[in-house]
Order: C-alpha cells, then sequence, then structure tokens
C-alpha cells in the first residue's frame, strides 16, 4: 500500500510563526513519520521564514502571502514567469463580463443579502477558484467591473440594515481591499493527496473544499479554538467601521458554514468546541473530540528549588487573547498583600502594541520589582515545575498546550474559565472568570496562603489526571486512526 499523503493547511501558524496551533502541527507531523504531509500555509507576507526544523515526511510547503505584495504575481505559482504574462494578456473586459461576475455577483449576493447555503456557495467558490486558474487574479479583481459590481450589491445591502445608511465611499473601499486579500486563498493551485486536513474553520479550508469538490478528497477540520468566536473578539477590538465588520462577520460565518458543510469529519480539540459546532449545524455523529496532548518523556515535575519569592508563573506569547494585561493588574493586588511577590512572563511579545499597554501598566503601578518579562525559555517544564502557582489568564482558548504541560509539570493552577480549559483542569486547579482581575488575584492568594505540602496537592492531582487522558501517545493514535478511516 502507498503511503499516505495528507494536505495539511493552515492560517498565520505553521510552520512561520509559533503557538498552540504549530505546535500541534509540529507533533503531528514529526511523530507520524508512515505519512506523508503537504504544507499549504496562508501567511500575513511573503518575507516569513520557516520557524522550524521540519521532518523528512513534509515533502512540500507551500505559502499563501495574503499581504506583503501589489499584486499576487509577486509571488506567483505560475512557473516560468512567461505563464503569469499570458494569464495577464487573457484578461478581457469581454471575459470578466461572461466569465467572472456572474461568478462573483451569485457569491456575493449570498454572503451578503441571503441565507448561505454552504452546497451553492462551495460550488461558487470552486468556479472562482478555476477562473484563478487560468486567468490572472489582480487585473480581474482590480477591474473597474469588479470595483461597480461590488458597490452596487454592497449598497443593496446597507438599504437592508438600518445601521448602515450612512456608509462612506473609504468604507466601502475598504471592505473591498479585505476581500481582494482574502481571496487570494484561494487563487492557486491546491496539491492532490490522499486527505485534506485544515488546521481551522477559516480561509485556510477552503483549499480542502476545493479538493473535496474537484476530487473528493476526504476532508478533516480540526477546530483548535473557536475560530469565528475570535474573528468578531479581533474585529470588535481592531475595526472601527461598523460596515467594514459586519461586512467581515457575513464574509467570516460563510467561510465557517461552507467548511463544517464539507467537511467528512469535524475534530474539535475539546467537547465545549463541539457544542459551538452543534450550534453551527454541524450533525452530531460527524462531531470527535480528539484532545491535544503532550510528551509526559518532556513535560514532568522537576526536583523543588529554594526560591526567595513567592512566584506566580504565566506561558504564552504576549497578545490580548491570553489576558496578560488581567494578570498584571492582578499583581497590584496580590502585590499589596504579599510585597516580595514575582510574576514571571515567559514568552516573546506578538503584539507589540499589547505588551507596550501592559508595560505602561506596570510603571503606573510602579510594579517594575513584581513584574519580571522573562522572554523565552528553553526549559518551560523546569519553569512549570518551580513556580508555587501557574496562572493563565485568558480571554479566549480551545484547549491550550500550556494546561496540558502544566499539569503534566504537577503545577499548581488557576486559569480562567474559557473554551476547554475546565475540561482540561477538572477540579485540580482553580477557575476564575475570564477578565475579571480581582478574581483572579484572589484565587491566587488563596493558593500562595497554603501550606506548600497543601498547595502541590493540586500538582498531584492534576499530573494524575493528565497522564490519563492528554497524553502524546493518545493524541497521535487518535489522529492515525482517524486518517485510515477517512481513506476507506
Amino acid at each position: 500500500m502507498a503511503r499516505p499523503c495528507v494536505l495539511l493547511t493552515t492560517e498565520g501558524t505553521y510552520p512561520f510563526a509559533k503557538g498552540g496551533v504549530s505546535t500541534w502541527c509540529h507533533v503531528l507531523t514529526q511523530q507520524l513519520p508512515e505519512i506523508d504531509f503537504k504544507l499549504l500555509a496562508i501567511v500575513a507576507n511573503p518575507y516569513q521564514k520557516i520557524n522550524y526544523e521540519l521532518s523528512p515526511n513534509v515533502l512540500e510547503v507551500i505559502k499563501i502571502p495574503l499581504w506583503g505584495t501589489d499584486d499576487p504575481v509577486e509571488y506567483t505559482w505560475r512557473s516560468p514567469f512567461s505563464l503569469a504574462l499570458k494569464s495577464k494578456q487573457q484578461v478581457t473586459v469581454s471575459l470578466i463580463q461572461t466569465k467572472f461576475i456572474p461568478l462573483f455577483e451569485s457569491f456575493l449576493r449570498m454572503v451578503l443579502l441571503s441565507e448561505v447555503e454552504a452546497e451553492s456557495l462551495g460550488k461558487l467558490l470552486l468556479g472562482i477558484h478555476q477562473y484563478f486558474l487560468d486567468y490572472d487574479y489582480h487585473k480581474t479583481m482590480n477591474s473597474v467591473w469588479m470595483w461597480s459590481t461590488f458597490k452596487h450589491l454592497v449598497w443593496d445591502y446597507c438599504q437592508q440594515e438600518d445601521s448602515l445608511v450612512e456608509v462612506t465611499l473609504a468604507e466601502v473601499t475598504e471592505a473591498m481591499r479585505l476581500l481582494y486579500r482574502f481571496l487570494i486563498a484561494i487563487h492557486v493551485p491546491v496539491p492532490e493527496t490522499d486527505i485534506t486536513h485544515s488546521s481551522a474553520a477559516a480561509f485556510c479550508g477552503l483549499p480542502c473544499v476545493i479538493a473535496k469538490l474537484q476530487r473528493g478528497t476526504p476532508y478533516l477540520l480540526t477546530e483548535h479554538g473557536i475560530n469565528i468566536r475570535e474573528q468578531y473578539l479581533n474585529l470588535n477590538q481592531n475595526i472601527p467601521s461598523l460596515f467594514v465588520r459586519k461586512f467581515l462577520y457575513r464574509l467570516m460565518g460563510a467561510v465557517v458554514k461552507v467548511n463544517f458543510h464539507f467537511a467528512d469529519l469535524v475534530a474539535p480539540v475539546c467537547e465545549y468546541n463541539a457544542r459551538w459546532e452543534r450550534w453551527w449545524g454541524v450533525p452530531p455523529e460527524k462531531i470527535k473530540v480528539i484532545y491535544n496532548g503532550a510528551d509526559p518523556n518532556k513535560f514532568h515535575p522537576t526536583p523543588p528549588v529554594k526560591k526567595e519569592r513567592p512566584q506566580v508563573m504565566n506561558m504564552g506569547l504576549i497578545f490580548p487573547l491570553k489576558g496578560q494585561l488581567d494578570l498584571i493588574k492582578a499583581a497590584v493586588i496580590v502585590r499589596d498583600q504579599i510585597p516580595d511577590v514575582e510574576f514571571r512572563f515567559y514568552g516573546k511579545a506578538s503584539d507589540e502594541n499589547y505588551f507596550a499597554q501592559c508595560q505602561a501598566v506596570v510603571e503606573q503601578h510602579d510594579l517594575e520589582k513584581t513584574i519580571n518579562f522573562a522572554g523565552f525559555t528553553s526549559e518551560p517544564w523546569r519553569a512549570y515545575s518551580e513556580a508555587d502557582v501557574v496562572a493563565m489568564s485568558s480571554i479566549s482558548e480551545g484547549f491550550p498546550f500550556a494546561i496540558i504541560e502544566a499539569m503534566l509539570s504537577g503545577a499548581t493552577i488557576v486559569a480562567t474559565d474559557v473554551g476547554g480549559v475546565r475540561e482540561a483542569i477538572a477540579d485540580t486547579g482553580l477557575m476564575v472568570r475570564a477578565g475579571e482581575p480581582e478574581q483572579m488575584a484572589q484565587a491566587i492568594l488563596q493558593l500562595l496562603s497554603l501550606p506548600q505540602e497543601e498547595r502541590t496537592q493540586y500538582g498531584k492531582r492534576a499530573l494524575e489526571r493528565s497522564l490519563k487522558l492528554f497524553t502524546q501517545k493518545t493524541f497521535l493514535s487518535e489522529h492515525l486512526n482517524t486518517y485510515y478511516k477517512l481513506l476507506k
């Protein structure tokens, strides 16, 4: 039997950026040597470098940059370049009007003006994809006819929404600019493989939908966080225009529905995600929870060390959804009760503006001796074990590796009750509401006030639970079995 080959698709993560999803991808590709992988990665720009040492069974990496070019032809998949020039020369006004505008208009009408019918929308996306295989993306999307069609349909949409009657031309232009960028995800050929596997119900899943429609390729969809929920949170923070936000809500909602509809199996990383998926209409029989897992040979308790100060530790990239700002505010309260406490943050800043806000709060409350931004650590298992309390303050999560790693390391944990964190921790740690620094502070104070022997009982229970449920061996076995079932 030939070796199975899986197309693994990612968005803003593996193998170009660190984080929980990238850890998941790296373990999957490194530890399943009997499976070949091709990676299709949607990235921010063409200049990003691979951040991982890829295993020999990763046969190909296809990078699709959404930004960083004026014209996607600057990073073209067509070779020799004369083919790219030919694809531009073939685009005429007549071609756009007769071949592309009907597809685009039907697509946009369904996204903006009616209920999404996922089967029909998938076929429209396939038609748009097939058009771009033959004809130039930029020349088509930048045409006067495209702009005219887009404005007309957006105007119809705004007339249906009382809150959008005063939308400006600048807002409409911004929406078109974003749509131009996002559709780049489907303008390249989709490699032929035995299975496709998307790491999110997002634009990176659309090549899997296309492969399903083109060739009947089985499609496995993993949901780490609830992508649509995290997009809503992100848009509310970063998009000031109500019209642009609503436009993107509808676009991203349509993309989610298409992914859920065409996936043969949806594999959320926790039951919390599965509840969202059922709410979005995914049949229960099409859902299989596969928990993340970590390696107990790597993450395990280390011998206790004597510390001069009580230590609270946080592990993870510093950006808004991880909630470090709330933990710093909690540190103000804890410091007032325990003056020599240290809050140690491991992880790089992936959002410089957010990191600047964190630093400003540190300065405002004279926390320079309390807060330690420790950066990267090559021994996270030791950092988990040595801390008196591991505090996770996320605003949104799926089933975070950091929690599993901390549990395997025998850590005493307090965490926000988001995503699948409660499923992971159960009664082995303390849970607080997200966005409530006072609750977080009181939980940390409660744990620090306990005698060490009593406090470490939490960590012992966490270790026992994680060894039963959340090991890498179980995680890999579940995925391997799922791949073979889809092949049959």
